[in-house]
């Protein structure tokens, strides 16, 4: 095996990763975690058998490449179930492995002839990338539950941890609850756009030249924000907000009202309330 092909395996994990990332965005089962990376490997050899030799290899690339990106670049490693995502990634590799040394490599043609047992895997793996589709393609996005809160509870309170301790000095508020929800909007913003995915937008939006989100809060801005002045403005803008609304409405009512300016879905505002009661549930232990 040469390093071209070495190298060509390390290219075709990107799509393998990008793969087994969004279908672990649609929460599929177990068994089609561990099973993608599998027939991926079969048909990249079918496609392309110059690049069959030790093909199992994309898959243990990937999973480094798994790893990388969680702790390095999105830092939700905390995220992970690490004892799970390990004994999957080895059934995943021992499978990749075996399929190698006991299919791949054993024929010159990986797709399907007649009469041979190859036809029975190909329909095996027609099947599961049908049923993999369509439980995906048929769920309904606008009836699905906001489990945002339910999955990362140690996420937020770890993270607004490490954000009050690097931005305490910025957010200082005479009032608690805009404080707190300052950090909620942090968190759940650098959740979904963490330190990397900003940085590559802000290059992206310097050929756009309109305005666009900046910053660890995201401010609509048309010129660059960095995360200090983008807490800035949303402080300024919060209490500004604040001051305008009824003393003598509820809690919730006061984030709803001072979110839906932000936020338009429904969706967003109640997962930083979320984030909030949170927060506020941590601080009262």
């Amino acid at each position: 095996m040469n390093l071209l092909v070495i190298f060509l395996q390390v290219l075709l994990t990107i799509p393998l990763f990008c793969i087994l990332e969004y279908f672990n965005k649609k929460n599929i089962s177990t068994i089609q975690k561990i099973l993608i990376p599998v027939i991926y490997i079969v048909i990249l050899s079918g496609l392309c058998s110059e690049i069959k030799s030790n093909i199992y290899l994309v898959v243990i690339f990937e999973v480094i490449l798994h790893n990388f990106y969680t702790n390095n670049i999105i830092n939700k490693d905390i995220l992970v179930n690490k004892k799970d995502y390990f004994i999957n990634s080895l059934i995943s590799i021992i499978l990749s492995i075996g399929i190698y040394d006991y299919y791949i490599s054993k024929v010159d043609y990986i797709f399907p002839l007649a009469s041979e047992f190859r036809s029975l895997l190909w329909f095996l793996i027609i099947i599961f990338i049908y049923n993999l589709f369509k439980s995906n393609i048929v769920k309904n996005e606008n009836t699905k539950k906001s489990n945002f809160i339910e999955r990362k509870r140690e996420y937020v309170v770890v993270m607004y941890a490490k954000l009050k301790n690097k931005y305490y000095k910025l957010v200082k508020s005479k009032d608690s609850i805009i404080n707190r929800l300052i950090y909620s909007i942090m968190v759940y913003e650098n959740y979904k756009t963490p330190g990397f995915c900003r940085k590559i937008n802000v290059i992206k939006n310097r050929f756009i030249r309109k305005e666009c989100k900046y910053g660890i809060m995201q401010v609509e801005s048309t010129s660059e924000i960095d995360d200090e002045k983008s807490i800035k403005l949303s402080i300024t803008k919060l209490e500004k907000d604040y001051t305008k609304l009824d003393k003598k409405l509820k809690e919730i009512d006061i984030l709803k009202a001072l979110l839906s300016d932000k936020y338009s879905k429904k969706e967003e505002v109640n997962d930083i309330i979320d984030v909030y009661n949170e927060i506020k549930e941590f601080e009262n232990r």
